[in-house]
């Protein structure tokens, strides 16, 4: 009998160890969902509103002058570019959607464009640096002459000679 008593506290202690350690891990995965659960909760909280679009500044219709342009550099050298102005949305919804931008007035930009540009030479335009600042440059000039409605300017076509 004394055996059989044996056997029954090593069966009854060995349950109670795996019991323990079943219980820890219960409690473990409750405490971990319940923090990835408030983590969540955080974050949700704490994202950003989403504010509303304001139309002068949110991007719309792209208009390609139709002409291309060749205007005298700084050295004497000659540039032939091509522009693409990206308007606000507000500006494509005021002149009647995309469509109705065929006719766009592109004059201030090209005349802005020879303003700005001419006053780079060639080597200069050959650095991406320099040509990125001449494209900031006349985006900020055509921004002002367009009174906010043309948001920036691209080179669709830029060759020097």
């Amino acid at each position: 009998m004394s055996a059989v008593a044996a056997a029954a506290d090593t069966a009854d202690g060995t349950e109670a160890k795996g019991g323990s350690k079943k219980l820890i891990i219960i409690i473990a995965a409750a405490v971990a969902i319940v923090l990835v659960a408030g983590g969540l909760m955080m974050k949700m909280m704490m994202a950003p509103k989403e504010t509303p679009k304001d139309p002068a500044k949110e991007k719309g219709a792209v208009v390609a002058l139709k002409d291309d342009m060749t205007l005298n550099l700084a050295d004497g050298r000659f540039l032939k570019t091509q522009l693409s102005l990206q308007l606000s949305e507000e500006a494509t919804l005021a002149a009647g959607g995309e469509k109705a931008l065929a006719n766009f007035d592109g004059s201030m930009a090209r005349d802005a464009a020879i303003q700005i540009l001419s006053r780079y030479s060639y080597n200069q335009l050959l650095k991406p640096a320099q040509r990125e600042a001449a494209q900031v440059a006349l985006s900020k000039e055509v921004f002002e002459r367009y009174e906010g409605k043309v948001l920036q300017v691209y080179f669709t076509q830029f060759v020097m000679q």
